[in-house]
């Protein structure tokens, strides 16, 4: 769009009128394709999965608020079917956004390696080969088995050092992205809609043989294939918003997306008790069941309604800048220091109070040290990302 054809605006009426610097905004960020309330959702998402991750422990027996803000709090893994979904959109959006355009696999693997390696490979590099060999004998985690971790195949192997565990979820994202890529190039946007659902079906099938075959719960819970329902509902989501005929069924019924998918979320609790990953039940319905309603709230997020206008309050995008840093941080701060520390002061049993307390102090560390590690590292390589923008020969003209 040339300048010339740039609506203009009083200078006062831009300093004095917040509706008109709104809206300034909003055209900044449909320029740039920036949706405000998907950093929201991730936002949402981390802090859920770090709660999660400081209640995984035994606690000592409560009741009333303090046990359902524990058991609230508990299943805050549902918050990484959430980050699947929204990668799964995010990914396709951009995709199919660039299909036609030259460097298609280059710009997309280049832009992926950029924003995940760098700062995943250099917490390999310090912890596990730099400081075992500085500290010797007086390094107290333990480096070895540590192939799977720089080959993204711990999701897998299951073999990894202690505190490093959480990291086989970053696998299924980089096994996703190696794929998916070939997938989308020469699909239309309609075909690969009718993919992504078969994608899911397939999923929810192949969980129920491994349930049957007696596969344990933390190999059906990690696997790749177990979690391509949610990376595949991102990703329709993605497709149905660029077929117009969807996209203006999605508009008129916006309002009601993320009502339909909560009313979804409860009524999923009797039906997969309560989404317990250690049931039949919670094992294969209840992970489809999660993957459409994270997916049903992404696609709200997309859309002006009051849950886009909620997920986009400023702290929740602030976390969600950041939240790729948390989560490489939470697991190794809480696993590696945090537990001991609760053992030592609280024993092996604490006050749910305390867990939640230490659960809001974890957050605000790792807060604190994503924003130093974006600011001071990881944006100097998103920088180099510009070099590989990679544009559709039409996309000048395009209306």
């Amino acid at each position: 769009m040339s300048t010339a054809s740039k609506p203009t605006e009083p200078l006062a009426s831009a300093d004095t009128d917040p509706r008109s610097s709104a809206r300034r905004t909003d055209r900044r960020n449909a320029q740039s394709g920036y949706v405000p309330a998907l950093d929201g959702i991730r936002g949402v998402a981390i802090v859920w999965v770090i709660f999660h991750n400081v209640t995984d422990m035994p606690f000592a027996p409560t009741h009333g608020v303090l046990r359902l803000l524990n058991v609230f709090a508990h299943s805050g893994w549902i918050g990484v079917q959430l980050f699947f979904a929204l990668s799964g959109f995010l990914i396709t959006a951009g995709l199919l956004a660039t299909q036609s355009a030259p460097h298609y696999f280059r710009a997309f693997y280049a832009k992926r390696a950029l924003r995940i390696l760098p700062l995943y490979y250099g917490v390999l590099f310090v912890l596990l080969v730099l400081a075992p060999r500085l500290a010797g004998e007086h390094w107290p985690f333990n480096a070895s088995g540590q192939a799977s971790l720089w080959l993204f195949t711990v999701n897998w192997t299951h073999t990894a050092p202690y505190g490093f565990a959480h990291f086989w979820s970053l696998a299924v994202e980089e096994q996703f992205y190696l794929v998916w890529p070939l997938l989308v190039w020469r699909l239309p946007p309609r075909r690969l809609l009718s993919v992504c659902l078969w994608i899911c079906l397939g999923a929810l099938l192949l969980r129920g043989a491994m349930v049957l075959g007696g596969v344990d719960s933390w190999t059906i819970y990690s696997a790749t294939t177990s979690r391509m329902d949610a990376l595949a509902l991102g990703a329709a989501g993605a497709c149905a918003l660029r077929i117009s005929s969807l996209r203006g069924w999605i508009e008129l019924r916006a309002n009601a997306l993320a009502p339909a998918a909560l009313l979804l979320f409860v009524a999923g609790f009797p039906l997969t008790r309560f989404y317990s990953r250690y049931d039949w039940s919670g094992e294969t319905l209840g992970y489809t069941l999660l993957a459409v309603v994270a997916a049903g709230l992404v696609i709200a997020g997309t859309q002006r309604t009051t849950v886009a206008r909620a997920l986009a309050w400023a702290p929740l995008r602030s976390i969600g800048k950041y939240s790729y840093a948390m989560y490489v941080f939470q697991g190794l701060l809480h696993k590696l220091i945090g537990e001991s520390w609760l053992d030592a002061h609280f024993g092996t049993a604490p006050p749910v109070a305390i867990g939640l307390i230490y659960g809001v102090a974890l957050l605000t560390v790792t807060y604190a040290l994503a924003a130093l590690s974006y600011h001071a590292f990881e944006k100097h390589f998103l920088r180099l990302k510009r070099r590989f923008d990679s544009r559709p020969p039409t996309a000048e003209a395009a209306p």
